[in-house]
């Protein structure tokens, strides 16, 4: 399915996310589960299935796009699609707090296992904007869009790095340099999207911006493909699979694409945050989590606290004496009370002066301790060492620092 044609216009929406587009990102999310699956420890075999099983379903989820001829198949293979991959990306966030945690070893660093779970959380946008009928581009930042992608080609660059042969000294410095530049360009974007939050006119800076953008994204492009030539011919030592550098290799095409439509105006430059920065940046976010309990009159609907504490409660009250309530303080007293239990509480002025019963003579004077002035200990320097020189009879200072108490500072200087 061929897309429509793109009008160099300002508000002209960018097309609805074909079936072309649905393959590339099942593809996409295969990918990730072998990659995860293959850098499981060999012990973890709950995990390995898990990650075989979700390689297995998206396989599964490209032959029934190659077969979609209708509207309603396409609509259902959505559907389908935008539940695999919830279910996806709370496993990615499993894998990843378990690594955080140390209980999880292997090869999949932290920072890998979230990037591409931040690959995932960006297709449940799409296809959840798709599955509700609406366009899932339309409307939404550009500027957000561009440095969400230069945040994952930072990212495909680092990790080339960390998985090269130290002796490929060469391109180390090549993948280390595209690092670089790809996380001040991410930084520039952030800034961007900071500056166009409510901002609807074009700006040309940020053209300016998309278009290095669009340099550096088609050299680091050439670099994966030329990685995986390399690797293809076994003339590559490392551990970059092939399959991987070309995954990198493909994303950096798609974000080719999308800043295609970017520079001709296909997205509205409106930032789908609203006016504030840090509120409802992530609408998917409460979808993504379970919803907090809400407390409502019904009172069955409140679990009830476990059975260990009701005994304890249970034990307390057989336990205390309600006649002593000398150690009993406000914060500690119920808000609710039976009337017998205010007329335990309650004493008397009689009770009282009984209790105290102290003439004000008898109290005698309190005495204080004498007041003890703070002693001030001197400050001691050290001289610095000094290390004798052979044959000379003198000794050579081997610090130019007078170290003490306070900060150091050179010896010479008040």
């Amino acid at each position: 399915m061929s897309r429509p044609t793109v009008v160099n216009s300002k508000r002209q929406p960018i097309p609805p996310l074909s079936l072309e587009e649905l393959k590339f990102w099942l593809r996409i999310m295969e990918e990730h589960a072998l990659f995860i699956k293959t850098g499981l420890p060999y012990e973890n075999i709950s995990l390995i299935n898990e990650a075989e099983s979700f390689s297995q379903q998206y396989s599964a989820h490209r032959v029934r796009a190659e077969k979609v001829q209708s509207e309603n198949r396409f609509e259902e293979l959505v559907a389908d699609s935008l539940q695999l991959t919830n279910d996806f990306y709370h496993y990615n966030r499993r894998i990843l707090h378990l690594t955080l945690a140390c209980r999880l070893t292997g090869s999949n660093f932290a920072l890998f296992v979230d990037h591409l779970s931040r690959e995932v959380e960006y297709v449940i946008r799409l296809l959840d904007k798709l599955a509700a009928g609406q366009q899932p581009l339309y409307q939404i930042s550009s500027a957000r869009e561009a440095a969400f992608w230069l945040r994952l080609m930072a990212d495909h660059a680092r990790f080339v790095v960390h998985k090269l042969d130290p002796m490929e000294r060469s391109l180390l410095e090549m993948a280390s340099t595209y690092s670089d530049e790809f996380d001040d360009l991410y930084l520039e974007g952030r800034d961007f999207v900071s500056m166009l939050r409510g901002e609807g006119e074009e700006i040309p800076a940020f053209r300016r911006f998309l278009q290095d953008v669009r340099v550096s994204t088609i050299r680091l492009r050439d670099f994966m493909r030329a990685a995986q030539t390399l690797i293809a011919d076994n003339k590559l030592l490392g551990l970059v699979p092939e399959l991987m550098a070309d995954h990198m290799r493909r994303e950096a095409d798609h974000l080719l694409l999308t800043l295609a439509f970017l520079e001709k105006g296909s997205f509205v430059n409106y930032d789908d945050t609203g006016e504030y920065e840090y509120v409802n940046l992530d609408e998917r976010a409460g979808a993504l989590m379970k919803p907090p309990p809400v407390l409502t009159d019904d009172t069955e609907s409140i679990p009830s606290p476990p059975a260990r504490f009701s005994q304890k409660m249970q034990q307390d009250e057989e336990t205390s004496d309600k006649g002593k309530v000398d150690n009993l303080e406000p914060a500690i007293i119920p808000e609710i009370v039976s009337q017998e239990e205010i007329e335990d509480l309650s004493a008397t002025e009689h009770e009282i002066e009984e209790r105290f019963d102290i003439e004000p003579e008898q109290i005698e004077h309190v005495q204080y301790p004498p007041k003890v002035e703070p002693v001030i200990e001197p400050q001691y320097h050290l001289k610095p060492k000094t290390k004798a020189i052979p044959g000379s009879g003198t000794s050579a200072k081997t610090s130019k620092t007078k170290w003490g108490v306070k900060l150091p500072r050179q010896l010479g200087k008040k």
